[in-house]
C-alpha cells in the first residue's frame, strides 16, 4: 500500500537536505509527475523538487502560550 501525503500545497515546511538543510519553506504543490513535491525555501528564489518526509517536513504551528496575567 502506497503512502500518500496529504495536500501540501500553501503550507510552511522545514527543509532537511542540504543545501538548505534548516531552512524553512512553503510548498507549492506536487511536481508534475505526481511523485516530488515543488518547495521554494524562505531566502532563495530555487523550486526544490523534494520528497516529503525524506527531505523536508511540515511545520507544525503552534499556538501562543496563554498569558498568565
Amino acid at each position: 500500500m502506497t503512502h500518500r501525503a496529504p495536500d501540501l500545497a500553501g503550507r510552511r515546511v522545514l527543509i532537511l537536505i542540504e543545501p538548505h538543510a534548516g531552512e524553512e519553506g512553503i510548498c507549492l504543490g506536487m511536481s508534475d509527475d505526481q511523485e516530488l513535491w515543488n518547495v521554494s525555501p524562505d531566502k532563495s528564489d530555487e523550486i526544490l523538487r523534494l520528497v516529503f518526509e525524506r527531505d523536508f517536513g511540515l511545520l507544525v504551528d503552534r499556538p501562543p502560550l496563554p498569558s498568565t496575567h
